[in-house]
């Protein structure tokens, strides 16, 4: 099976950013649909770009679930959601961990290796180039956080009663926290990597709704469901989550909630 194969589609949930596709032009426009509201339906059309139209559904945790049931209704056995702002990586060779920056056509490579661990595991992702060198000379890694970049198997996650808008924000950790929990294992490929362009404070996407308020709120409700794992910290921010100099954030034990749920 190949990454343009319609089973196995990619989702991009997006929001006020339609001129801004860091992500569907860094791997093209193949199999890849971007989900936006109704009211930028319209625009994305018009540049030519598939699109899902999610209706007034708001929210990150809202349009992940969206998307999933979505896709359990067309009958996707596989899926790929990807941010909307991201470019990727892979090793330069296979004697040091440096990086190189790769083609829109190169990414298929990427999603066919994701394609082929779904057939083995419910979840799977790929590494953040940060602190990305410490996995060399590995290619696949397992109870790693996963973020940014999501391949799941719809019905198997699902069946498992586990939502996405279970949380109001971090519905990433808390469905990998999950999955771990329910004994499934996760495959996470090290040797690509996924990249940020603005930080996660960029204009559009969660920015136009998430608060301080809400980031905390969201932290202990990660903490509450998982408090063997989960520990609520107070972070300066550095870059992007405008008008916020501090904010509450979480410290994710990922190793020893795989080895608890899934060895």
């Amino acid at each position: 099976m190949s990454a343009n194969n319609p089973q196995f589609p990619l989702f991009i949930p997006t929001k006020g950013r339609v001129y801004k596709q860091v992500t569907l032009d860094s791997i093209g426009k193949e199999n890849a649909f971007v989900v936006c509201p109704k009211h930028e339906v319209q625009q994305h059309e018009l540049m030519g770009r598939k699109v899902i139209d999610r209706g007034e559904v708001t929210g990150i945790n809202n349009v992940r679930q969206f998307i999933l049931e979505y896709a359990m209704e067309a009958h996707y056995d596989k899926i790929l959601i990807l941010d909307d702002d991201l470019i990727f990586n892979t090793r330069a060779s296979d004697d040091a961990p440096n990086l190189r920056k790769v083609t829109s056509q190169e990414t298929a490579e990427l999603f066919n290796r994701m394609d082929k661990l779904l057939d083995e595991y419910v979840h799977v992702g790929v590494s953040p180039r940060q602190m990305n060198d410490k996995h060399f000379p590995d290619t696949v890694k397992h109870g790693m956080r996963m973020n940014a970049v999501h391949g799941i198997r719809p019905f198997d996650v699902y069946n498992t009663g586990l939502k996405y808008n279970a949380v109001e924000l971090m519905e990433d950790y808390f469905m990998t926290l999950g999955l771990f929990a329910k004994g499934m294992p996760n495959a996470v490929i090290v040797d690509w990597t996924w990249d940020q362009r603005g930080g996660s404070g960029a204009k559009g996407g969660c920015s136009t709704y998430r608060t301080l308020e809400l980031q905390e709120h969201a932290s202990k409700q990660l903490a509450f469901y998982y408090p063997d794992f989960v520990k609520v910290v107070e972070k300066e921010t550095k870059t992007g989550w405008e008008g916020m100099k501090k904010r509450y954030d979480v410290r994710v034990q990922w190793r020893k909630a795989y080895e608890a749920g899934c060895t």
